[in-house]
């Protein structure tokens, strides 16, 4: 693909997310208690990876982030390394999923489950250290129980949506375009 037509799926990609993200933040039963909500955003990210590559997968996730704090979303800022934790990292992550090894007829499984995991282990350290659960110190049993909890619920809601809807979306995105980089097939 040439270099003007992947920048113009990276912002299709990245502006995909940021809707979906926008929806996802104005219906109720999205959203947790003390934040974080099941994000549709990951599914265009995630398709961009398989489309355009892990690498440029990675630049839509980032991109998604950017435009959504540009909006004024992502404000729950402590300190950088727990926006780093709580923001960027998971975005950017998002958009790796084509770098996963392939098992069976490709790498969806893998590569949709690998950067969820990874994900909810940047929310869950974020967690621990930054928001740990009343009366419970930073780091402590107590902080990581409730973080791997907390987190663990909509993460795993998201990565079941992910499960779902990328393939079917990634089937009708392969039969509409010949090159797709990051799809692994036997």
């Amino acid at each position: 693909m040439n270099k003007t037509k992947d920048l113009i799926f990276i912002a299709y990609y990245a502006a995909m997310a940021t809707v979906l993200e926008i929806v996802s933040g104005i219906i109720p039963f999205l959203q947790m208690p003390q934040g974080g909500s099941i994000q549709l955003g990951v599914i265009p990210v995630l398709i961009a990876s398989y489309h355009l590559g892990y690498k440029k997968g990675a630049c839509t996730g980032f991109l998604w982030w950017l435009i959504v704090f540009l909006m004024g979303g992502n404000n729950w800022f402590v300190d950088p390394m727990q926006y780093l934790l709580d923001y960027i990292l998971p975005c950017a992550v998002c958009g790796m999923a084509a770098c996963f090894p392939k098992i069976g007829k490709n790498n969806l499984l893998s590569g949709v489950t690998g950067v969820m995991v990874i994900k909810l282990c940047s929310h869950v350290l974020s967690g621990v250290y930054y928001w740990p659960p009343e009366g419970a110190a930073q780091g402590s049993a107590g902080a990581w129980i409730y973080s791997l909890t907390y987190n663990f619920g909509y993460n795993f809601a998201t990565l079941l949506i992910a499960l779902i809807l990328v393939p079917m979306l990634l089937n009708r995105v392969v039969k509409s375009l010949k090159d797709f980089t990051g799809l692994k097939n036997s």
